[in-house]
C-alpha cells in the first residue's frame, strides 16, 4: 500500500479536487468550497511525505529535491503573490453602499486600509482566494510530484469522471428534469450537477478533448496499461453526448469543429501506425456519432433541436454585442477607476449598477447580468491589472513550458519528409487534441464565464500543466 500510494497518491489527491468541485453543484457553489482548502492542505501533506522517488533514493533525498524544484519554479512565487493579492482583497473590505447627498450619487465607502486592494464584499471575496488556492497546489503537485503513469491515470480519471456525471445528467433529464439529484428543485435549466449550462457545456468540452487524445494513443498500442482504445471510445459517446445536453450553445458549435479536426487529425496521425481495418472502424463510429447527433437535432418537438436551431450567424454574432457589450462597457469603466486593484472579487455585481445608467436599471433585473461574461475583462475588472496580470501570468508560464518541451524534441530520423511534417507528427495526440480542448475554452471565456466555476478552472490549469509530460523527451 505504501509503494502504490508513493507512486499514485499525490495524482489521486489532485483528481480528489475536480471530483469534488464537479459533483459539489459544479463549483459554482460557495456552499460546498469549503472542502477545498483542506484538499489543497492534505495535498500538500501528501507532497511533502510522499516525494515522487527516482530509482535508489532516499524519501529524505527526494524530499529535498522537491524543495529545491519548488524554490525554483516562477509558479511558486506569482502564485504566492496572487494569494497575497487575494487575502489582502479579501481582508480589506467590506464597504458599505451610500448616498452623497451633496453630489447626489450613490457611491461605497472607502475601505479601511486606502490604496490597498479591497473588496464589497468579504464572503464573495475569499471565494476567490479559496479557487486559487486550490489551482496553486495543484499544479505544484503535478508539476513536481506525479510522474508518467500517475498523469495518465489523473486523465483517465477525468474522462471516466466525466462519464458518470454524463450519465447523472441523461438520467435526470430523463427522469427527473426540474430535481438536482432528485430530491432539490430547481427553477433553471440545469445539467448533471452544473447549474449553469454554460459551465456544463466548458467542462464536458475539455473532458472530451481530453477523452479524443487518449482514443487516438490507445488506438496506437504505444500504453500497454491503456490499450483498450473502444472502451475509450464508448466514454467518448457520453462524453460529447453530455455537451450537446448541456443545451450551451457555444460548446456545441466548439465540440462540433472539434469533433471535425478530431476526424481529420486522427486520419493523419494513424495512417501509418495502425491496419486499415480499425482506421475503417474508427470512421464508421464517427460518422454513426454524428449521425446520431443530426437525428436527435430533426426531431421536431426536442429542446435540443430547439436550441440547435437558434445557432445561426447573426446569433453567434450578436454575443459580442447587445446586452454583452453593455455589460463589457461597464466593466471597462469600472476597471479603468479601479485599474491596479480592481474592485475585488465578485466586485463588478456591486459596482456594475453605479456605470451603466439609470435608464438601463430595470436592464440589471434580468437574469444573468451579475456578470461581464467575458473572463478575462470580469477579472481585470475584479482584480485590476497587478491581480489578474500575475493569474495570466500563471497561464503563461505553463503555456510557455509546454512551448520549450515541444521545441526540444528530439528530430526524426526520417530525412524525406519536411521536417515540420515529421514534428507535428511525433507529437502525442494527448497533448495536441487538449490543447485543442484549452483553447477552445479559452476562446468560450470571451463571451462567456467558465472560469467562473471551480471545476473547471482546475480541470483546465491541471490539463496544462500536464501536458509537458507527454512531450518526448531528447535522450541523455
Amino acid at each position: 500500500m505504501t509503494a502504490f500510494l508513493a507512486k499514485f497518491g499525490v495524482a489521486l489527491h489532485v483528481a480528489l479536487m475536480v471530483l469534488w468541485a464537479s459533483w459539489a453543484r459544479g463549483g459554482s457553489a460557495p456552499a460546498y468550497f469549503w472542502a477545498l482548502p483542506w484538499l489543497s492542505l492534505g495535498l500538500i501533506e501528501v507532497m511533502l511525505l510522499l516525494p515522487l522517488r527516482q530509482p535508489n533514493e532516499s524519501v529524505q533525498s527526494a524530499f529535498m529535491r522537491l524543495l529545491k524544484k519548488i524554490a525554483m519554479d516562477p509558479i511558486f512565487y506569482i502564485g504566492m503573490l496572487l494569494l497575497a493579492f487575494l487575502f489582502i482583497q479579501w481582508q480589506n473590505g467590506p464597504l458599505e453602499l451610500e448616498y452623497d447627498v451633496t453630489d447626489q450619487v450613490w457611491r461605497y465607502t472607502e475601505p479601511k486600509w486606502k490604496s490597498m486592494p479591497f473588496c464589497v464584499n468579504q464572503g464573495e471575496a475569499a471565494q476567490v482566494l479559496i479557487w486559487f488556492t486550490a489551482v496553486l497546489t495543484t499544479l505544484l503537485a503535478v508539476r513536481h510530484c506525479i510522474g508518467p503513469k500517475g498523469r495518465m491515470l489523473l486523465l483517465h480519471i477525468f474522462v471516466w469522471n466525466g462519464v458518470l456525471l454524463s450519465l447523472l445528467g441523461l438520467l435526470q433529464l430523463w427522469t427527473s428534469p426540474d430535481k438536482l439529484f432528485w430530491y432539490r428543485p430547481m427553477k433553471v435549466f440545469f445539467f448533471a450537477t452544473f447549474g449553469y449550462p454554460n459551465h456544463a457545456g466548458s467542462f464536458f468540452l475539455l473532458t472530451s478533448a481530453i477523452n479524443m487524445g487518449l482514443f487516438i494513443h490507445a488506438l496506437t498500442g504505444q500504453d500497454e496499461e491503456y490499450s483498450y482504445p473502444w472502451h475509450l471510445g464508448v466514454a467518448l459517446i457520453f462524453n460529447l453526448a453530455a455537451v450537446y445536453a448541456s443545451m450551451c450553445r457555444a460548446a456545441i458549435v466548439l465540440v462540433s469543429i472539434l469533433l471535425v479536426f478530431f476526424l481529420l487529425y486522427g486520419l493523419f496521425y494513424l495512417r501509418s501506425r495502425i491496419s486499415k481495418g480499425v482506421l475503417f472502424k474508427l470512421v464508421t463510429v464517427f460518422v454513426v456519432l454524428i449521425g446520431f447527433i443530426v437525428a436527435i437535432a430533426s426531431m421536431p418537438n426536442s429542446s435540443f433541436a430547439k436550441e440547435v436551431k437558434t445557432i445561426t450567424f447573426d446569433n453567434v454574432s450578436s454575443v459580442y454585442g447587445g446586452d454583452r457589450e453593455i455589460l463589457s462597457e461597464a466593466a471597462v469603466k469600472i476597471w479603468k477607476d479601479n485599474p491596479w486593484t480592481g474592485v475585488g472579487g465578485w466586485g463588478f455585481r456591486r459596482y456594475v449598477g453605479l456605470y451603466i445608467g439609470d435608464d438601463q436599471w430595470t436592464f440589471l433585473q434580468e437574469n444573468g447580468k451579475a456578470n461581464v461574461h467575458h473572463d478575462i475583462l470580469q477579472f481585470l475588472c475584479e482584480h485590476g491589472a497587478i491581480g489578474g496580470g500575475l493569474m495570466i501570468a500563471l497561464a503563461l508560464v505553463l503555456f510557455i513550458h509546454l512551448g520549450i518541451k515541444l521545441a526540444a524534441m528530439p528530430e526524426a530520423e526520417n530525412t524525406e519528409t519536411p521536417k515540420i511534417q515529421l514534428w507535428f507528427d511525433s507529437i502525442s495526440p494527448v497533448v495536441i487534441l487538449s490543447m485543442a480542448g484549452i483553447i477552445c475554452v479559452l476562446v468560450h471565456s470571451t463571451i462567456d464565464l467558465p472560469f467562473r466555476s471551480a471545476a473547471v478552472l482546475l480541470l483546465w490549469f491541471i490539463t496544462l500543466a500536464l501536458l509537458p509530460g507527454f512531450v518526448k523527451r531528447k535522450k541523455k
